[in-house]
C-alpha cells in the first residue's frame, strides 16, 4: 500500500480491478536506516478509472 513518507509516486496507473493506492510497480527501490527515509522508493500506483457514464 502507498505511504506518502516512504514513497515517491511517478505514475497514476488506471485500474478497475485493483484498490486505490495499491503499490503496482517499483521503479526504484529505497532505503530506511534506523527508522529514517534515506532514500524514498520510486513507486506507479493504482487509482480508479475516471471515466463516468452519463447514461
Amino acid at each position: 500500500m502507498f505511504d506518502p513518507n516512504v514513497h515517491y509516486v511517478i505514475a497514476r496507473v488506471e485500474k478497475d480491478d485493483v484498490e486505490e493506492g495499491i503499490i503496482l510497480e517499483e521503479v526504484r527501490k529505497g532505503y530506511i536506516m534506523k527508522d529514517r527515509v534515506i532514500r524514498p522508493s520510486i513507486v506507479k500506483v493504482a487509482v480508479k478509472s475516471s471515466n463516468k457514464n452519463n447514461g
